[in-house]
């Protein structure tokens, strides 16, 4: 992993490029190359992938609710979370495994 600093190109960047994932959190980006994957996903981790974009969706949704939004900000600084998305995707996924 590398910590991408002061490049032009790569402010602001996140996601995949070819076989390249950019990561942004705060405001550092890390760069890493995606490994492949040695075996196929089990059951109980295609279930948390399916159980996260679900959780990642109604926190999107619930963020463009103003009201909502200003909930999240709240959690976000109790809990110690960096961004009310990150709050509302975990408050969420808390949601949908109990």
């Amino acid at each position: 992993m590398a910590t991408v600093t002061n490049n032009i190109v790569t402010t602001g960047l996140s996601g995949k490029v070819g076989n390249l994932v950019f990561r942004r959190r705060g405001k550092k980006t890390t760069a890493y190359v995606l490994s492949p994957r040695k075996k196929p996903l089990s059951e109980k981790q295609i279930e948390a992938q399916i159980d996260f974009r679900v959780a990642v969706m109604q926190a999107k949704k619930a963020l463009s609710i103003d009201s909502e939004r200003e909930k999240f900000e709240k959690l976000a600084k109790q809990e110690g979370k960096e961004s009310a998305y990150s709050a509302a995707v975990s408050y969420y996924f808390k949601l949908i495994h109990k």
